[in-house]
């Protein structure tokens, strides 16, 4: 082989090598991606507010006043949509040193809903004490959110 050949071939393997590591790299950024975020997948995010929620960056209130609406806001977490054909609203009232079944909403939704929001009236908050939100999708419990109403 002469110098010119040489030289060519060392730089083919040193393009092969730099693509090698560079795939590797990406592989391992995925990978550690994936192990930090694969356990929020699936999972519901639950607000609930005083004020309308349009997004699901927004902070959930943990204590109202017996006049306010109630607001809710769920959507999945990294999914794109709820993938679910009903949604069910569990309200708990806490009497006893426990939470009770009190009220339940359902909605029926198509499964690329990428989120619901809206209010839950407020004859249902007649007493004051604390309460318990759950989400039901499909009638899999998913997320759990207490809060309390004061007059």
């Amino acid at each position: 082989m002469n110098g010119e050949a040489l030289n060519n071939n060392q730089r083919t393997i040193t393009k092969s090598l730099v693509l090698k590591v560079v795939i590797v790299a990406l592989i391992v950024i995925f990978v550690l991606w994936l192990i930090v975020n694969i356990k929020d997948y699936g999972k519901v995010n639950l607000i609930i507010s005083n004020e309308e929620i349009t997004s699901n960056d927004q902070v959930s209130v943990q204590k109202f006043k017996d006049n306010d609406k109630i607001y809710f806001f769920v959507d999945r977490i990294i999914k794109p949509s709820l993938d679910c054909n009903a949604v069910t609203i569990v309200i708990d009232y806490y009497e006893n040193n426990s939470f009770t079944h009190y009220k339940q909403i359902t909605f029926e939704v198509d499964k690329h809903f990428k989120n619901l929001s809206t209010y839950i009236p407020q004859q249902y908050f007649k007493r004051n004490g604390k309460y318990q939100l759950k989400v039901l999708l499909d009638g899999k419990l998913m997320a759990t959110r207490e809060f309390e109403v004061e007059k």
